[in-house]
Parts: C-alpha cells; sequence; structure tokens
C-alpha cells in the first residue's frame, strides 16, 4: 500500500514562496539578535550634555541640538529635511556604521528632540547649528 501524499487542509504543501519566506524570516531574526548584540559604538563630544541616552549639543544661543553618533573611521552626517528627523535615518545609519564608518545625524532645531524655539527657524540658522555640532564633534 502507497501512503498517500495529498496535503490536508491542516498541512499546506511546502512551496518554493513558504521555503524563501521561512529563509528571509529566519534571516530576519539572526540579523535583529546579532543587532542587539553589535549596537553602533557612540561617541560623546566635548562640551555635550545626555538627553535620554542620546547627545546633546547647545548652540550659541541656547538651543539643544539633539543627536547621534555611531561608529568609528570615515565620518558621514546624515541632515534631515521637513516633517522628519535623525530616526529617518537608522536603516542607512545602522547599514554603514557596520561597515565600519562613523555616521552623525541631528534633529534641526524645532524638531523632533531639539529644542523648539521661537526665532532661527531658518536654512541659515539650521546650517549655522549644524557647523557648530560639527565643530564640536
Amino acid at each position: 500500500m502507497t501512503p498517500d501524499l495529498t496535503p490536508s487542509p491542516a498541512q499546506p504543501r511546502t512551496t518554493r514562496r513558504r521555503l524563501v519566506m521561512a529563509a528571509a524570516g529566519a534571516a530576519a531574526a539572526l540579523e535583529l539578535t546579532s543587532a542587539s548584540a553589535a549596537k553602533p559604538q557612540k561617541h560623546a563630544a566635548a562640551g555635550s550634555g545626555k538627553a535620554g541616552g542620546e547627545h546633546v549639543h547647545v548652540t550659541a544661543d541656547g538651543t539643544r541640538i539633539f543627536y547621534k553618533d555611531w561608529g568609528s573611521g570615515q565620518p558621514i552626517v546624515f541632515s534631515h529635511g521637513w516633517p522628519l528627523t535623525a530616526d529617518a535615518w537608522d536603516p542607512q545609519m545602522y547599514f554603514l556604521g557596520m561597515q565600519g564608518l562613523r555616521v552623525i545625524a541631528h534633529d534641526r532645531r524645532g524638531h523632533g528632540r531639539s529644542s523648539q524655539p521661537w526665532n532661527g527657524n531658518d536654512m541659515d540658522t539650521y546650517a549655522d547649528d549644524l557647523a557648530g555640532l560639527l565643530d564640536a564633534l
């Protein structure tokens, strides 16, 4: 007597699609476990304070600029536009940080975790804030 190899409704047929999806899920799980074990290294900048475990740079007018500084090596700076924050760059920062590069991203004044001042919300001041942060780093 030959066994019945017809899949039952409770036991779906194995397909290439299911195998690929299972492999992708396993790879994602492996990446998450290795990511938690090897988080990018953070640098502390001279003259900066901490806010919630992250870095803060204080500008000449007292505005607090939140930033991330991960990894080491050749630096790459990420700057967001409206209405984003430094978090928009996390996937790229993580990837490049794991490649041995230093990655830096900030929240512009008035955005995200930076101060929300009434004045200075123009492109010249945003550029001055970033220049001051990079000089401090």
